[in-house]
């Protein structure tokens, strides 16, 4: 079975619930990158012409927030914390 591609806007995107955002990242999203600090893990997807961050509880696991986001500038926060060698990558 292959998955199809879904397009939904960034603004109706936010208009959804929380259960049915999450499930549509999981589903259609593209995992980019993952970040840890000391209180929660970030997922970063690229969803369309979007970005999304889901962000989890390092306590208890649960899903804590998502943010959807178009700024690429958003993006530096992944960039500083990626080995981009583990990807064959060389920045000089």
């Amino acid at each position: 079975m292959t998955a199809t591609a879904m397009y939904i806007s960034r603004e109706e995107y936010d208009r959804q619930p929380l259960m049915i955002r999450q499930g549509a990242i999981e589903l259609w999203g593209g995992l980019l990158a993952r970040s840890i600090d000391c209180c929660r893990t970030r997922y970063l997807y690229s969803f369309n012409t979007f970005y999304v961050e889901m962000c989890y509880d390092n306590l208890n696991g649960k899903l804590t927030c998502i943010c959807s986001f178009s700024r690429i500038d958003r993006l530096d926060r992944y960039l500083s914390q990626t080995d981009f060698n583990q990807f064959g990558i060389s920045i000089a």
